[in-house]
C-alpha cells in the first residue's frame, strides 16, 4: 500500500504550507521559542529523531509491571488540620480510590507517636501507602510508623510510602543551610536493603517551579539536589543502588502540556546517566517521580477553571510516566479544601484511567516526532545547567553562593512581566474574568515569611494571579465598585470589538461595566452616559473616529467621568491628549499597572 504513495519530502511540505496561507514566511511566523529557549517548530518529521542520541534508552520509558502505565493516586492532606477533619478526610479519599496518602508538614512540627497514631487510626499500612513531606523529623516519623505498623499485626517489611527526609530541600524553602547529613546518613543505612516499599529520601523539586522557574530550571536543580544526596551517602559507604531506591523525586506538572510530558521523560534518562555515573549497572537505574499538578497558575476568583488545568497538568504527568500523582484541589488557593473538590480532584485521575484508558500503554509518547525532539531539547538544556551546578561544587554550595535563586528569580521576573502586561493570561484573573464575582474574604496568601534563622536567601512560591487578586479584591474592599460605562460609536467592528476588549480590561479589577447599543448619534451617547452616572466612559470606536467624537464628548462629561479611549490612535493622540483625554488602554500597555493606577484614582 505504502509503495502507492510517493515519498514527500520536508521542502515539498513547507512549500504546501506557504503556499496554502499564501505567506512565504510562513515557516519563521509559525516557529517559537520557549521560555526555556527551545525552538519549536510548526511540524516534525522522522528525520527530525533520526540522530537523537537517548533513544537508545527508550527502555527507561517502560514501566514494569502487568500495567503498562500504571500509576498511583494520591491524596495530600495538611497535618495541622482537625484530627476528626482529617481522618473524615482519610475515609473518603481511601473509599473514593485514593492509593496513596500523603501528609504534609511545617518543617518544625514534631510527628510524635500519638499524633501519628490519630493520624493514621483509620489507615491499614498493609493495604495504604502513607507519604510525608515538609517535616525535618522523618527518622522520628520512621520509628512511630515501625512501631503502629506492629500495633496493627502488620509486619514493618510490608510498609510502602516515604519518609520524607529532605534536608536540602528545606534548605531551599527557609534559606537554613545544612549543619550535617548524618542522621540522614544513618536512616538511609536502617531502611534501604531492608524496608523495600519505604522511601526515605524526597527531592522536593516542585518547589523550584513553583517559585518560578523553567522547566529546564526545575529539571537540572532537582537532578542536582538527587545527586548532592548520591554525593554524600556514597562517601559514607552506602550502596548507590540502596540510595537510589530510597529516593523519589518529587516535580511539578504545570500548564505547558507537551513540554511537561517531555520533562517527565528527560528526567529518568537523565537519572540514568547520574546513576551510571554512581556505579550503578545500567539496567537497574530507575528513579520514583511523584508529580503534583502546579500551585503556580491556580487563581482564587473563578476557581472552577483550575479544574481544567488541574486535568490538564495530570495527563501530562500519566503521559510522561509518573509514577504517584497528586491533583491539587480547585480550591487549594483558599488555604483549606472542601470534600467536594477534594472527590473532583481524584475523580480526575480515575476518570483518566478508567474511562481514558492512559495506563494501557507503556511510554504513550514514544514515537511522537514532536515529543521526541522536546525531550532531547529539554534533556539537554537541563543536562548543561546540571553539570553547570556540579561545576560549582554540587548544588549546596550553589544555592549557597546565591546563585541558583538568581536563575530562578530571574526567570520568575520574566514571567510576572508577561503575567502583568496580559501576554501571559490566566482566564479568569486577567482574561475574561467574571463580571460579577465576589469573594467574602481575603483569602490570598501573603508571600511567606523568611525565617529568623535564614542565612542565604529561599526560594518562595507565588502564583502571579494573587497580583490582580489583590486589585481586585481592594476594589470590593473599598465598597466602591466604579462604573464603566461603553461608549460604541462609529464603524460597528471597530467599536464592538473595542467594548469587548475594554470590558474584559476593567473587570479585571472587579468595575461593573455597562454595556449599551451603539450609538449613532454623538448626543445620544453622551445623554446615556450621563444617566448611568459612571466613574469611567470609554470611547469605542476606530482610530480615524476619535479625533471627531472626543472633543464633544469631553467637553459634556469631563466634570462627571474619567475620559478613556479604547486603542492606541497614533496619528491623532496629540490632538486627544489636547482634547482632554489623558488616558488610553490598548494591548501593549501593561494591564496590572493601569488597573492599579485606576484604583489608586476612584478608591
Amino acid at each position: 500500500m505504502f509503495s502507492d504513495f510517493p515519498g514527500i519530502t520536508t521542502d515539498a511540505w513547507e512549500e504546501k504550507i506557504k503556499a496554502d496561507l499564501r505567506d512565504s514566511e510562513a515557516i519563521e511566523k509559525l516557529t517559537w521559542f520557549s521560555e526555556e529557549g527551545i525552538r519549536v517548530k510548526p511540524f516534525y518529521r522522522t528525520e527530525d529523531i533520526g540522530k537523537l542520541k537517548y533513544l537508545q534508552y527508550l527502555h527507561l520509558l517502560k514501566k514494569q509491571g502487568p500495567v503498562p502505565n500504571s500509576w498511583t493516586v494520591c491524596q495530600d492532606l495538611f497535618s495541622g488540620e482537625d484530627p476528626v477533619r482529617t481522618q473524615l478526610k482519610i475515609n473518603h479519599a481511601l473509599n473514593g480510590g485514593a492509593r496513596a496518602i500523603r501528609f504534609r508538614f511545617s518543617g518544625h512540627e514534631d510527628p510524635d507517636f500519638s499524633r501519628l497514631d490519630t493520624l493514621l487510626k483509620e489507615i491499614s499500612l498493609k493495604e495504604t501507602e502513607v507519604m510525608f513531606q515538609g517535616t525535618m523529623r522523618a527518622d522520628v516519623i520512621y520509628s512511630n510508623l515501625v512501631q503502629l505498623a506492629q500495633k496493627q499485626g502488620v509486619s514493618p517489611e510490608m510498609l510502602s510510602g516515604s519518609l520524607g527526609a529532605d534536608p536540602i530541600g528545606f534548605m531551599v524553602s527557609t534559606g537554613i543551610p545544612i549543619a550535617s547529613l548524618e542522621n540522614l546518613n544513618r536512616l538511609v543505612s536502617g531502611v534501604a536493603g531492608i524496608y523495600p516499599g519505604l522511601r526515605v529520601i524526597d527531592v522536593s523539586g516542585a518547589a523550584i517551579q513553583d517559585a518560578g522557574s523553567t522547566l529546564v530550571e526545575e529539571l537540572a536543580f532537582t537532578l542536582a539536589m538527587a545527586s548532592e544526596y548520591m554525593a554524600e551517602l556514597t562517601a559514607r559507604g552506602i550502596d548507590p543502588r540502596h540510595i537510589q531506591d530510597a529516593m523519589q523525586l518529587s516535580i511539578s506538572s504545570g500548564p505547558n502540556f507537551f513540554m511537561e510530558i517531555a520533562k517527565l521523560r528527560a528526567a529518568r534518562v537523565l537519572w540514568s546517566s547520574i546513576a551510571v555515573a554512581y556505579g550503578i549497572d545500567p539496567s537497574n537505574t530507575g528513579i520514583t517521580i511523584h508529580a503534583t499538578s502546579s500551585s503556580w497558575n491556580l487563581t482564587l476568583y473563578d476557581p472552577y477553571i483550575n479544574l481544567l488545568r488541574g486535568t490538564s497538568e495530570a495527563i501530562s504527568a500519566i503521559l510522561g510516566g509518573a509514577d504517584y500523582l497528586t491533583v491539587l484541589p480547585y480550591d487549594y488557593p483558599l488555604g483549606e479544601s472542601s470534600s467536594f473538590s477534594d472527590r473532583i480532584a481524584r475523580n480526575i485521575q480515575i476518570i483518566m484511567r478508567e474511562e481514558s484508558y492512559l495506563d494501557r500503554v507503556s511510554d504513550p509518547a514514544s514515537g511522537s516526532y514532536y515529543i521526541e525532539t522536546l525531550t532531547d531539547s529539554i534533556g539537554g538544556k537541563a543536562w548543561d545547567l546540571f553539570r553547570e551546578v556540579e561545576s560549582m561544587g554540587g548544588f549546596r554550595k550553589a544555592f549557597e553562593s546565591g546563585w541558583i535563586q538568581q536563575q530562578v528569580y530571574r526567570s520568575r521576573k520574566r514571567k510576572l512581566e508577561r503575567f502583568s502586561s496580559g501576554e501571559f493570561k490566566l482566564v479568569g484573573t486577567n482574561a475574561y474574568p467574571n463580571f460579577n464575582e465576589a469573594i467574602e474574604e481575603y483569602f490570598i496568601k501573603s508571600e511567606k515569611e523568611i525565617e529568623q534563622d535564614s542565612q542565604v536567601q529561599p526560594l518562595v512560591p507565588f502564583r502571579p494571579s494573587s497580583m490582580f487578586e489583590k486589585v481586585r479584591y481592594a476594589t470590593e474592599k473599598s465598597g466602591k465598585r466604579p462604573k464603566v460605562f461603553l461608549f460604541k460609536h462609529g464603524n460597528h467592528s471597530w467599536a464592538s470589538a473595542r467594548a469587548n476588549f475594554s470590558g474584559n480590561f476593567f473587570a479585571c479589577a472587579g468595575y461593573e461595566i455597562l454595556e449599551s447599543p451603539q450609538f449613532n448619534l454623538i448626543e445620544d451617547g453622551i445623554d446615556a452616559a450621563r444617566d448611568a452616572k459612571a466613574e469611567i466612559v470609554v470611547l469605542c470606536s476606530s482610530d480615524d473616529v476619535y479625533e471627531i467624537i472626543a472633543p464633544e464628548v469631553c467637553s459634556a462629561l469631563k466634570d462627571q467621568s474619567l475620559l478613556v479611549v479604547a486603542g492606541l490612535p497614533v496619528k491623532s493622540n496629540e490632538k486627544l491628549k489636547a482634547a482632554g483625554i489623558s488616558h488610553f488602554i490598548h494591548q501593549k500597555c501593561n494591564l496590572l499597572e493601569t488597573l492599579q493606577e485606576f484604583n489608586s484614582i476612584l478608591l
